[in-house]
């Protein structure tokens, strides 16, 4: 067994079978591509390290800006009246889970490996 100190700098590895949230979760995401449904339709949402989100939905490519909020990650679009956060949850595996808006309202998100949308 490899012991959990042997992981990489700046990765917090949970116990076996533990979820990943806060800041850890984050971390997951940034880097990567997260996808998932909202209103039926499916969407990719690129994380960028600079801050930038890039997301396709439909036909259509927005581009924004992502930051964190303590635990949250939170984006906002030109079209958006405001900043959207989200309390995100991984499995132990850190590729699905839940991403949780300030009303509650869960959506289950996938973790895709760096930009394979290309977007």
């Amino acid at each position: 067994m490899i012991a959990q100190g042997t992981a990489l700098a700046q990765q917090q590895v949970p116990p076996s079978g533990q979820d990943i949230e806060g800041h850890a979760a984050v971390e997951k995401v940034i880097g990567n591509t997260m996808t998932g449904t909202a209103d039926g339709v499916p969407y990719f949402a690129y994380y960028e390290t600079t801050g930038t989100v890039k997301m396709q939905r439909g036909g259509e490519v927005a581009s924004g800006q992502w930051s964190r909020d303590g635990e949250s990650l939170c984006e906002e679009f030109p079209d958006d009246d405001d900043e959207t956060c989200y309390t995100i949850r991984l499995d132990a595996g850190g590729m699905k889970g839940t991403m949780t808006d300030a009303d509650g309202t869960a959506y289950a998100i996938e973790i895709l490996p760096g930009n394979p949308q290309k977007l």
